[in-house]
């Protein structure tokens, strides 16, 4: 066993090793054979001594300590509904490291890592007994099949996400008011949130881009104008999956540019990988936090402000005794002449507009983007399921704020999501439109991936735990299609849009409607 941990804590080895390969550590829980990507998995215990806590989910066994963390226990036979089978049961714990958070999974025997082809990977049969087992995929591996299980699917299900956008506290006594900060972020949803949290921590000079392309544009303009970065802004923030320009690509362009290099960039993600933590290293961003961590995002703004203060401070100071006026006085040389003119660049207008505030966008505001009023029963709905329910409703935007928010969900916030949903649902019907029609190209589908995390993100931050859990579903199934594009999911993907369809014309109270995303899910593995 001590064997198996080293590894895996060492699996920096495994994740720079080949290009279209996989390592998956396969391990028992009663009579079933399961696997999970060794990424995910931080090292293998015998499983110790664990502290029960009252009121937890019926699947958490309860927390131990390891190296002064505590981590939580979730039992895979009481989640997946398994009846042990071994009189030494749950002997093992997989510790898991992934959305940011560690935690512990108990199983029986852990046999050991293998390494496949992608290949290998095949996509989930419609088996009923499959359909409310969080699975991933079935990866062939010697000569058998073994269940990849979706760890994350399972942490949604045992775990609450609440959103906050309480105030940080302002340990380091930052003049937050006199900050100006560019945040990056194609979802509205998840800029209203972050920039609620950041002015209720005082931070109330921001700056919104809906794409790194536009970030990039006003970033790069308002540099050239004043020449240095500390007078372009104090922080940028960036998304990692954007339009245009991505947040890997924005950083790389603001760290590789001469007078830009200085400025903080930090990274904000519905998911820090470790695959994606080292690209975000590679580019130079200077932190990278996954989301919902909205205290987190405060905190580590005030560090990077502050430490970027403090070395712009001694860089100005180097190029005053170096090179001005100090040194001038130093070398004898006469005290030069006062000037009546202001020093430095006049301002002038940007080419690149920012979003004026975190109010959603709407479609029909911009060029070429579909009307948000309209039908939609406009909308080609061929090749739907039977069983679906065509809605005629029409939703208007200025009707969307007649429908109540869900239950325990902030109504201002809740009102931008549906703005945002409406465009995203819109954007799916056309390209899903295009796919049912043959057009599967790769383009297509990065497209209809892009929507997708857009909607998951923002779904996210709510939280609304449904349409997470369903788009997430999505999501694994579009993966699978593109390993194997034999087994595309047409049918499945347009009953997911339709559901959401519903949800943005409701035929009874929303609650009801977002409850029924647990059907969709169920056929979604179908």
């Amino acid at each position: 066993m001590s064997t198996m941990s080293n590894i895996l804590l060492d699996k920096e080895i495994l994740l720079e090793s080949g290009t279209n390969e996989l390592e998956v550590l396969v391990f028992d829980v009663a009579d079933y054979t399961f696997g999970i990507n060794v990424a995910k998995v931080r090292e293998v215990l015998p499983t110790t001594q664990i502290t029960t806590l009252p009121r937890a989910h019926s699947s958490i066994r309860g927390v131990f300590k390891l190296r002064d963390n505590v981590i939580p226990t979730v039992s895979l036979l009481d989640h997946l509904g398994i009846e042990s089978t071994r009189e030494n049961s749950e002997s093992n714990t997989i510790l898991t490291d992934f959305n940011q958070q560690q935690t512990a999974f108990l199983v029986d025997d852990v046999e050991r890592i293998h390494r496949l082809s992608w290949e290998n990977i095949l996509a989930v049969p419609g088996l009923e007994a499959l359909a409310q087992t969080p699975v991933t995929a079935l990866a062939r591996c010697d000569d058998r099949l073994i269940v990849m299980l979706d760890f994350e699917m399972i942490l949604d299900d045992v775990t609450d996400q609440f959103f906050r956008t309480d105030a940080v506290e302002n340990p380091l006594g930052l003049p937050r008011e006199k900050l100006k900060i560019i945040l990056a972020e194609d979802s509205p949803t998840v800029r209203e949130a972050i920039g609620n949290t950041l002015r209720n921590s005082g931070y109330t000079d921001l700056v919104f881009f809906d794409n790194g392309a536009e970030a990039w544009q006003w970033i790069s303009d308002r540099v050239q104008q004043t020449g240095h970065n500390e007078d372009v802004c104090d922080l940028v923030i960036s998304d990692v999956e954007m339009p245009q320009v991505d947040g890997f690509h924005l950083t790389k362009r603001i760290k590789e540019h001469s007078e830009l290099r200085q400025l903080p960039v930090l990274l904000y993600s519905s998911i820090i990988t470790p695959d994606n933590h080292k690209k975000g290293q590679a580019v130079g961003a200077d932190a990278q936090v996954s989301k919902p961590e909205m205290d987190k995002v405060v905190q580590l703004a005030d560090e990077l402000i502050s430490t970027a203060q403090r070395e712009n401070r001694a860089a100005a100071l180097r190029e005053v005794t170096e090179s001005g006026p100090a040194a001038d006085l130093m070398s004898g040389a006469a005290e030069p002449s006062v000037s009546s003119e202001p020093s430095g660049p006049a301002s002038a207008p940007l080419s690149a507009e920012p979003v004026a505030s975190v109010e959603p966008t709407r479609p029909q505001d911009v060029p070429g983007a579909p009307s948000r009023e309209r039908s939609v029963s406009e909308t080609d709905t061929s090749g739907l399921a039977d069983t679906q329910q065509k809605s005629s409703a029409t939703i208007p935007t200025d009707q969307l704020a007649e429908i109540p928010p869900p239950t325990g969900v902030d109504a201002k916030l809740w009102n931008t999501f549906q703005n945002e949903l409406l465009g995203r649902t819109i954007d799916l019907h056309n390209v899903l439109n295009r796919t049912a029609e043959g057009d599967r190209e790769e383009n297509t589908l990065r497209e209809i991936a892009r929507i997708l995390h857009t909607v998951k993100s923002a779904s996210m931050v709510i939280p609304l735990e449904q349409i997470t859990r369903c788009t997430h579903k999505a999501e694994s199934l579009l993966d699978l299609a593109r390993e194997n594009s034999d087994q595309w999911p047409q049918d499945a993907l347009e009953r997911y849009v339709m559901w959401l369809d519903s949800i943005l014309a409701p035929s009874g109270t929303i609650d009801d409607t977002l409850d029924r995303g647990f059907e969709i899910e169920t056929t979604l593995t179908q």
